[in-house]
């Protein structure tokens, strides 16, 4: 999936107890409508990617991480409640909320995965391509 260098390259979440720096580049957004996701977020979630190796914690004391399936984990802030991070727990990426990040962060919404999960009150846009489970 294709990559974008933003501008702002600190993400943080509302309270400040997790900031981070991402060394590299981005992976455009994909909008998650999973029931995990709309649990976790409220809403369908927008993460963007990165490999875990490119995030440098800037401050990271109040993160926490909930074991939310048997292949993954969710990284979340215990002050402030922000859902932060989805990581798989054998893959090298790390997708991280991509509101977290101040404009401009010139990523561009690329797909929307698990819609069978989406709920009745939105409509996914047509253009944009979308699949049952995660994208290839």
């Amino acid at each position: 999936m294709m990559r974008k260098k933003i501008s702002s390259k600190i993400a943080k979440c509302l309270c400040g107890g997790i900031k981070i720096k991402v060394k590299e580049k981005l992976r455009h957004v994909v909008n998650c409508h999973c029931s995990q996701c709309m649990k976790t977020h409220g809403n369908y979630a927008a993460y963007t990617a990165c490999l875990e190796d490119d995030v440098i914690f800037i401050n990271k004391k109040t993160l926490k991480w909930f074991k939310s399936s048997n292949i993954a984990k969710r990284g979340f802030c215990s002050v402030c409640g922000a859902s932060m991070f989805y990581k798989r727990l054998k893959s090298r990426n790390i997708s991280i909320a991509a509101g977290m990040f101040s404009n401009p962060t010139k990523l561009k919404t690329h797909s929307n995965i698990f819609i069978k999960g989406k709920l009745d009150y939105y409509r996914l846009d047509s253009r944009m391509p979308k699949f049952d489970k995660r994208s290839k």
